[in-house]
């Protein structure tokens, strides 16, 4: 198994931040949830995550190369009662080699507990009924410790108690539990068919409530959802010569 390394550009203090990670899934709503938040809030790249078995391909975002696993962040927010707020961002338009899973979120937890950050988010979806695509999108969290109990009450999240979460998400999940540390998994239903703009927004909603010294608008998503979907068809459909498929099928049970 190759080493699984994360190569800082530039050193930032991420202190008590929320630290997202968003790789591809059901709707690519991580995807698209989190091209929105280092859009809107004009994060930076200020490292990667690189290994030896991660996708052949080289990603452009605002004209520059860059590895196929970024890491964005932004600088502090602080309110008038001195309290901060920062969020840090960890997307990738690919889903790693089944065997890298579980290394790379140990090296993402690990580098969560470096840098101290608040706690982790992992962003997911989950299969909505296809009869409901005008029904409003649930959100439901799965937390690692007991501590984020009250984070959930404080934001208004409820808490899903059966099911599954593969991937990163739900590695990192168990991971954490192992090590007590606190990592969230954000969950909401997803059309699978296609890239899922609406069940996105309502992620971003959520993680606005929870950073309440920085402003996340989730409205505008609805109207640049076209543009965003485009963008990430893009990328997909011009990794398919050199790389294995971005998304492979996922079991329409994944999660109950």
């Amino acid at each position: 198994m190759s080493e699984i390394n994360i190569v800082e550009h530039t050193k930032k203090d991420l202190s008590n931040s929320l630290l997202v990670v968003a790789f591809p899934t059901v709707g690519l709503v991580s995807s698209i949830a989190g091209y929105y938040i280092i859009k809107t809030l004009n994060l930076k790249e200020i490292g990667v995550i690189v290994s030896d078995v991660f996708s052949p391909t080289t990603v452009v975002y605002n004209g520059r190369p860059s590895a196929p696993v970024r890491i964005y962040a932004g600088k502090k927010e602080c309110g008038p009662k001195n309290e901060c707020d920062q969020i840090a961002v960890i997307i990738s338009e690919f889903l790693p080699p089944f065997e890298s899973i579980k290394p790379l979120s140990d090296t993402i937890l690990d580098w969560a507990k470096e840098k101290k950050c608040r706690y982790v988010i992992g962003l997911e979806g989950t299969h909505a009924d296809k009869n409901d695509k005008d029904e409003p999108s649930e959100v439901v969290a799965v937390i690692s410790t007991d501590a984020l109990q009250t984070t959930l009450e404080e934001h208004d999240i409820l808490q899903s108690t059966e099911g599954m979460i593969t991937g990163v998400s739900g590695v990192m999940l168990y991971s954490a539990a192992l090590r007590n540390q606190d990592v969230m998994c954000l969950l909401s239903q997803a059309q699978a068919d296609f890239p899922d703009s609406r069940a996105a927004a309502f992620l971003v909603e959520k993680l606005d409530r929870m950073l309440p010294g920085i402003k996340i608008d989730s409205k505008p998503l609805f109207n640049e959802a076209t543009k965003i979907e485009k963008q990430i068809r893009k990328h997909i459909k011009q990794s398919k010569p050199t790389a294995p498929p971005v998304i492979p099928p996922i079991p329409t049970d994944m999660y109950g």
